[in-house]
């Protein structure tokens, strides 16, 4: 093998991205990939995900919105197309990666990498990985505890192989994966169960969104068990039977069609890595530049363990890449935000208040999204917007958004929070009307001591 200043093992918004980001700096790049480029976010994660979301927002918004704007029709589903948009886009994403990749002149092996004698091999091919510097970006996979591992129980990775939809659902789970699902299926006709052991949905999200979102789910009919346990699931001849201990410590069983487990997922680490002294708690350990214990070997994304999202593995990709390279100024901040497409949507980052409240030293407003222009123009009168700021200097620490398309407007936060700026600062900028993004001026002012429109 002809020796490369860098391989990445590992094709997925990480592993690419990184790849991409090293031509461009001039090294000689290889990319070793097992099966398809844009691993799990572009083949069964947060791309097909978003396209089933599309169809079920219009499927939602036609049942209960459209009837009240005075449009009448019948809207009917068929899934088998449904599934051949959802596969097109999947397949429009992958191309898009590869041309990428070729473009910028990354050499692709498409093998998987194992770990042996202190060398990286070519599983298939049986060759030594030849490079100077080695990027693990392995990627995670959905967890199912073995008590729960039923067959014919679906995970995030075979949900999207289905052919037809369920009468009923269970969902185990009640984190980004679960809480989509629950608005695709149901805004599809499925009646959902969704199961999750703490003591709210979204648990690590603001404790006004998971309120929300239960207040939605409700609505929706999509019953909710939140403090309750799955204790067992069993293959019946009708679909499943899942036995739930509830909040008051009673037995309850559900029987379903299908269940879908997700209440989580784990690193993959290559083959042979369990013998090496780099594993912590079977995930990945790095110091704050991504390099490992092993010289030259360094490790991004989901196999670290640590925020397990697309974003955040490009993100540290490119960071890494700027790392090897010698520029630690293009090193990107760890302020990840985090966006939940469910209904309503749900956006947000830094700070979150917790169920105990915020802690000592910062302040919040709160503006509901229902006194703003642009969301009752569009009957979504659900959500609000949150921004929690240290009392002292009066700079944005944290910003939770609820409501129609908050997923798109997220990034005024972050910067506003990446770069310290203030809420007064924030306020000097003029927002356009009538728009949700006014939502956020609202809260700023608000939590300034001048509310305009509350």
């Amino acid at each position: 093998m002809v020796k490369f200043d860098v391989a990445v093992i590992g094709g997925g918004p990480g592993g690419a991205d990184c790849a991409i980001r090293l031509a461009q700096y001039g090294k000689r790049t290889l990319l070793i990939e097992k099966a398809h480029m844009g691993g799990t976010c572009t083949n069964v994660g947060c791309i097909p995900t978003k396209a089933m979301v599309a169809a079920a927002k219009i499927m939602k918004d036609s049942r209960k919105r459209a009837p009240r704007m005075g449009i009448s029709s019948v809207v009917d589903l068929d899934f088998e197309r449904l599934m051949k948009h959802v596969n097109r886009t999947v397949t429009i994403s992958r191309k898009g990666i590869e041309s990428l990749l070729s473009k910028y002149g990354v050499e692709i092996v498409r093998d998987t990498a194992i770990y042996k004698d202190g060398q990286f091999i070519l599983e298939k091919g049986g060759v030594t990985v030849a490079a100077s510097k080695i990027v693990l970006a392995t990627g995670s996979s959905p967890f199912v505890p073995e008590a729960l591992n039923s067959p014919g129980i679906w995970t995030s990775d075979n949900v999207f192989s289905i052919k037809e939809l369920p009468k009923s659902l269970m969902i185990v789970g009640a984190g980004y994966i679960g809480v989509e699902m629950a608005s695709i299926f149901s805004a599809f006709g499925t009646e959902v169960t969704i199961v999750e052991m703490m003591n709210r949905l979204i648990p690590f999200e603001d404790v006004e969104a998971s309120r929300l979102l239960e207040d939605s789910f409700k609505r929706d009919k999509i019953r909710v068990l939140t403090s309750s346990k799955v204790k067992k699931i069993e293959e019946t001849d009708g679909g499943f039977s899942t036995v739930v201990e509830t909040a008051d410590g009673s037995s309850e069983t559900v029987m379903t069609e299908k269940v879908l487990i997700a209440i989580g997922r784990r690193p993959v680490v290559p083959d042979g890595f369990s013998e090496t002294d780099v594993l912590e708690k079977g995930r990945v350990v790095t110091d704050n530049n991504y390099a490992t214990s092993i010289e030259d070997v360094y490790a991004i994304g989901d196999v670290r363990g640590e925020t397990m999202l697309a974003h955040v593995a490009s993100a540290e990709g490119v960071s890494v890449a700027a790392v090897i390279a010698g520029k630690p100024e293009e090193v990107h901040k760890k302020l990840y935000p985090g966006v939940i497409f469910c209904e309503p949507e749900i956006a947000s980052v830094g700070v979150r208040e917790g169920s105990n409240g915020l802690d000592e030293g910062l302040e919040k407003f709160v503006f509901p999204m229902s006194a703003n222009g642009r969301a009752n123009t569009l009957g979504e009168r659900d959500g609000f917007a949150k921004i929690i700021i240290e009392k002292a200097s009066g700079k944005i620490k944290g910003v939770s958004l609820a409501g129609p398309g908050v997923t798109e407007l997220l990034m005024e936060a972050v910067i506003a929070i990446n770069e310290g700026i203030d809420i007064h600062t924030l306020l000097k900028a003029v927002h356009p009307h009538p728009t949700i993004c006014e939502a956020i001026k609202d809260a700023a002012e608000g939590v300034a001591g001048f509310p305009l429109h509350i």
